[in-house]
């Protein structure tokens, strides 16, 4: 009999709800307030866990695989957020148990996929990043060439043969994030840029913005574009080159291997050397480099000559030194410069021994020399 009034009293207990740990769940809601994590931003959790506050009311969001998969959205950060589930109250507090959560308003429009038209580059061949092949796209951010990393899913490896040894003209379309300022994006369809058909009506044609960036080798003086070209008003490496016999100012992108790079430059000037992909933004050359490295400061002691007149070799006059170490010859081209320019008619038709400085650059298998002075011996 004692037994029999236990099991009623249970009974009884159970179905005027007298559970103390949490009552039922309520029917399924839609809410909408400004989402964060309950540990890093209210401090009311010893884990990270989701939460939600709507209006003067805080609900705590279980942790089930919906609001974990959802949670990198609000870790250390805020968000304008839509749930939906059921709400239940559990030891005073309010749990919703959310079958659904989004971004809300401007932040589900920053959410949603995007289109990016630029310069698709393989992240290993052409940029020399990574260890891996891998696509990226450059694309002009407020004037600045930014190296978007592409996720290798399977549309990106799908792409990935009309970029790789070489750049191309590329539109992606698809989601992107940041970590750690790197960009990335989930690409939801990947395509080589179409060709802009040329209008019936005669007009001047106007620069285009962004022209395929291509790998170059480049040398010339290194130099600060703020502190010593004040063209700038923030730090940023520039190239001060001789391409096609016409002086081009070079800017490099800042990226990983210019930021790096930039303590030899900055407040001074010195001969370098970059490898990377070249890009026309406007009229502007932008270097996005992989690798940058100081010229070799060299005194060459040898025989200088003519590179048309004496070898052969070239169409145009050009002086070349002759080097002979440990009974092998190299053989120093040297750049028309200021300097080699005016030592050339000692040269021209003849040859003369001469010592040489400056500095020397290996470009393609061929010695290179930027002299600052020659002279004869």
């Amino acid at each position: 009999m004692k037994h029999l009034i236990i099991a009623l009293g249970l009974s009884l207990g159970l179905s005027l709800g007298l559970m103390p740990e949490s009552q039922a769940e309520s029917a399924e809601v839609t809410l909408t307030g400004t989402g964060c994590c309950a540990k890093c931003k209210l401090k009311q959790a010893d884990s990270c866990q989701n939460a939600l506050k709507s209006g003067d009311v805080v609900y705590l969001l279980e942790h089930n695989a919906v609001s974990k998969a959802f949670h990198k959205n609000l870790c250390s950060g805020t968000k304008a957020i839509t749930a939906v589930g059921a709400v239940k109250d559990v030891d005073g507090k309010k749990v919703l148990v959310a079958t659904k959560i989004s971004l809300a308003g401007d932040e589900a429009k920053s959410d949603a996929p995007q289109q990016f038209a630029g310069t698709g580059v393989c992240t290993k061949c052409v940029s020399k990043i990574t260890a891996q092949c891998q696509n990226g796209i450059i694309v002009d951010v407020g004037g600045k060439k930014i190296l978007h990393f592409i996720e290798h899913n399977d549309v990106s490896q799908a792409y990935h043969s009309e970029v790789c040894q070489g750049p191309k003209a590329t539109v992606v379309h698809g989601k992107v994030t940041e970590v750690n300022g790197i960009k990335k994006i989930v690409a939801t369809k990947i395509e080589v840029a179409p060709k802009k058909e040329a209008k019936a009506e005669k007009k001047e044609a106007a620069p285009a913005k962004t022209v395929a960036a291509s790998a170059v080798t480049l040398k010339g003086t290194g130099c600060c574009l703020k502190c010593e070209l004040g063209k700038s008003d923030s730090c940023q490496n520039a190239l001060q080159a001789s391409i096609d016999g016409k002086e081009t100012l070079i800017i490099f992108a800042k990226n990983e291997a210019s930021n790096g790079f930039h303590k030899n430059l900055c407040s001074s000037t010195a001969p370098i050397i970059a490898v990377g992909t070249l890009a026309k933004d406007g009229n502007q050359s932008v270097l996005t480099a992989s690798s940058i490295k100081l010229q070799e400061k060299k005194t060459l002691t040898g025989e200088a000559l003519c590179l048309k007149c004496e070898l052969k070799k070239s169409r145009t006059c050009q002086n070349a030194i002759r080097v002979s170490v440990d009974g092998k010859e190299h053989l120093y081209v040297l750049d028309q410069n200021k300097v080699s320019r005016q030592f050339h008619g000692q040269v021209c038709q003849s040859t003369v021994k001469v010592s040489a400085e400056g500095s020397v650059a290996e470009i393609d298998g061929k010695l290179e020399f930027t002299a600052t002075a020659i002279k004869a011996q």
